[in-house]
């Protein structure tokens, strides 16, 4: 997971499926260290903890599927619209395999074709938490359905969905909206459907906007992996050097074998600096402890590497723009 990023686009659709649970978005994407009006990509480790909170809170055992079957190509921002152009359901499903990074980097994709049915299978995200929640299963399965439908115009027969979740106490509504055999406790998540369907044109399919989307779509890509680069690196380091002494960028510099000065300079070619790095990883665990009821303020001060509580208020101060203890307060549901 470490230096995988996904673009801020995806924010909207996550900040959806917050509302659906009927949580609050705002304190969702603050406990996750997500700021959606100044951030350009979110991390895996933001994703987990976000969508982690969402299944956990929901209180709805049909969560996932109900937010996954209201999905159509469009809540897949540019990678949605790129499908939709696609002039079958066989070119779509390419496009999302070669830019499902743009929405599902942990996830893999693979076609297997059979002479009576072809098998969409889903694997991966074994090293996130959320995505080992039942719901997480409905969810892909759903809004892969979902998805399909739409970009077919409404209708998409499917042979037999295999989910890799145990069997739900409720099943209707699973029937209802996939409308085929169910099979769970399956090895892995799959959608199995007619060969015949993939040679099936798809009504927006539009070869100059194609091109045109599959241009942006790899510019993307590609920003997305130099945010992965040094700075994802640094990131890693930082976070996981908290509590172990001062964040220095000497010692970050040694653990990447590196002197500090090229370490800089690599850093300044990818349009970031090691102190802003540094106050990310320092506000993002300061904010997550401030809402933890019996935080010792010291010893916060302490563990994110500042010489004394002052500097730590002072460094807060200028993140938050408010003192910790004021933070906290509002956090906790004080006045």
């Amino acid at each position: 997971m470490v230096g995988t990023h996904l673009p801020a686009s995806v924010l909207p659709g996550l900040l959806e499926i917050a509302l659906r649970g009927r949580l609050d978005a705002a304190t969702l994407f603050e406990r996750a260290g997500v700021d959606p009006g100044a951030d350009r990509y979110l991390t895996l480790d933001q994703l987990d903890r976000l969508l982690g909170t969402v299944f956990r809170d929901a209180g709805d055992p049909l969560f996932g599927l109900r937010a996954g079957r209201r999905h159509d190509y469009r809540r897949l921002q540019l990678l949605g619209r790129l499908m939709a152009a696609a002039t079958t359901l066989e070119q779509a499903l390419a496009l999302l395999f070669r830019y499902k990074d743009l929405v599902v980097p942990y996830l893999a994709f693979r076609l297997e074709r059979g002479e009576h049915h072809c098998t969409l299978a889903i694997t991966g995200g074994e090293g996130l938490s959320f995505a080992r929640d039942p719901a997480h299963d409905d969810l892909v399965l759903a809004s892969l359905v979902a998805v399909g439908r739409s970009l077919l115009g409404g209708r998409m027969p499917v042979h037999r969905v295999l989910f890799r979740r145990p069997a739900p106490d409720q099943r209707d509504e699973y029937d209802a909206f996939f409308q085929c055999p169910l099979r769970f406790a399956a090895p892995n998540n799959a959608i199995e459907f007619s060969p015949a369907l993939l040679g099936q044109t798809l009504p927006g399919a539009n070869a100059h906007r194609r091109a045109r989307l599959e241009g942006a779509a790899g510019r993307l890509l590609l920003d997305l992996s130099r945010a992965g680069g040094v700075a994802g690196q640094v990131l890693d380091r930082l976070r996981g050097g908290l509590g172990q002494g001062g964040l220095t960028v000497e010692r970050v510099a040694a653990d990447l074998n590196m002197t500090a000065r090229t370490l800089q300079r690599r850093l300044r070619d990818e349009g970031v600096q090691f102190a802003r790095l540094r106050d990310q990883v320092r506000m993002e665990y300061a904010c997550r402890r401030l809402r933890e009821p019996g935080c010792d303020m010291q010893d916060l001060a302490l563990y994110l590497g500042f010489s004394d509580t002052a500097n730590f208020y002072h460094a807060f101060k200028r993140w938050k723009g408010c003192a910790p203890g004021e933070y906290r307060r509002r956090a906790l549901g004080g006045v």
